[in-house]
């Protein structure tokens, strides 16, 4: 039987603890090199996953570039930064009660092994650096006729893409099982199972609670009533909570949003398929709680509210790169977690941990949430004849996995 990515997560992580618990040195020195050589390896693709998504995200604007899209595209990012402010300022509250004074400690951790050898990966560029670079390279092609740009950032995004299906998600419970080896051996895993507990079971009320205030925006924006439209989209949640993929759940959430009373089904075609790849409310929110965690537990303290006000502005344009590829959101937000919050390997593990465990619930929010925006859009551009000519040109957006 082919074991899914939870499992072997879940594996890995069980399983580095039971190691870490009764490994001799010389077997955690093991793992101390795999965990530091597959974190440099990662480290190194964190530019280039920037890079070809957010490049290739702008390019392909060109084709389908109009006041619809940039409305979409503007209330998925207001969305996004909206539910992470919400996620910081409760963890902000919250977290430090969780935490109690538990953190990864150097001065009262045990001592292990030391990594036999470290092998370094340069990246070809930092973080910020392949951000910028990649808007420019985006706009260029998206407002001029540069063709062979578009092109070949496109085919960069699929090279990318490859790397991260058949090279990065695969190694991800190694580094986990590395990881959590060391966490365990050192004896810092003491009250941080219970502290995960507590953030996850947060991070799933704040979802649900989000979706909540999404369609009650959208309910008195469109004059509609949300629970009719919350209720349609239902099925959809559901979906996503089996799939954990955003393309596997858009023809159910594509039907469920045509439900909706008085949507125009123009719309629906539109902006579903859009926001399945540029929508990631759920996931980016996730991310905010679990940085403010990890930050706490690994740096004995909350970060500074001016680096959490600057990761969440980027975080929202790094996600609306990233929504349409599976691991792609916490893979492409490892470089701001290291460039704006400090994360060393041990952070970052935790974040990919994290982030993989709850991951079906994040993708059934995302799914659900984008009818929200759908319903807002519609009151604006639905059932318009002057619109139906934009629409019939941006009917060929196609979804990816989330």
């Amino acid at each position: 039987m082919k074991l899914g990515l939870i499992p072997k997560l879940l594996i890995g992580l069980l399983l580095g603890i039971v190691v870490g618990i009764y490994a001799p040195q010389w077997l955690t020195s093991i793992t101390e090199t795999g965990r530091v050589i597959l974190g440099n390896l990662i480290k190194f693709f964190i530019p280039l996953i920037i890079f070809s998504f957010i490049a290739a995200s702008i390019a392909q604007l060109k084709e389908s570039a109009g006041k619809l899209l940039s409305v979409t595209v503007g209330l998925s990012y207001i969305d996004t930064v909206i539910a992470c402010t919400i996620a910081a300022v409760t963890s902000y509250i919250v977290i430090p009660g969780f935490v109690n004074g538990r953190s990864f400690s150097e001065t009262t951790a045990k001592v292990i092994g030391e990594p036999i050898v470290e092998i370094a990966f340069p990246p070809l560029m930092d973080i910020m650096s392949a951000l910028v670079l990649a808007i420019v390279i985006g706009l260029a092609a998206s407002w001029g006729k540069s063709r062979i740009i578009a092109d070949v950032v496109d085919e960069l995004k699929e090279i990318i893409d490859v790397v991260i299906r058949r090279f990065m998600i695969p190694i991800i419970p190694i580094f986990i099982f590395c990881i959590f080896v060391g966490i365990s051996a050192k004896g810092e895993l003491s009250g941080a199972i219970a502290v995960f507990g507590k953030m996850l079971l947060l991070i799933i009320i704040l979802q649900l609670i989000w979706l909540v205030i999404e369609y009650t925006v959208a309910g008195i924006i469109s004059k509609s009533n949300p629970l009719t439209a919350l209720k349609c989209m239902l099925p959809a949640y559901i979906t996503a909570m089996g799939t954990m993929s955003s393309a596997a759940t858009m023809p159910i959430s594509l039907r469920q949003a045509k439900t909706i009373p008085g949507m125009d089904k123009k719309i629906a075609d539109f902006v579903m398929p859009l926001c399945a790849n540029i929508h990631s409310a759920g996931a980016a929110l996730t991310l905010t709680i679990s940085a403010i965690t990890v930050s706490v537990l690994t740096q004995g303290a909350l970060p500074p509210v001016s680096l959490i006000i600057v990761f969440i502005i980027v975080l929202g344009i790094v996600l609306t790169g990233a929504a349409g590829v599976p691991g792609g959101s916490v893979l492409a937000t490892l470089g701001i977690l290291q460039s704006i919050l400090g994360f060393d390997e041990v952070g970052l593990g935790l974040m990919l941990a994290l982030f993989m465990v709850q991951d079906t619930f994040g993708t059934a929010t995302n799914i659900t949430g984008d009818g929200a925006l759908a319903l807002i859009v519609n009151r604006f551009f639905g059932k318009k004849e002057n619109e139906a000519e934009v629409l019939e040109g941006n009917l060929h957006v196609t979804s990816e996995s989330n």
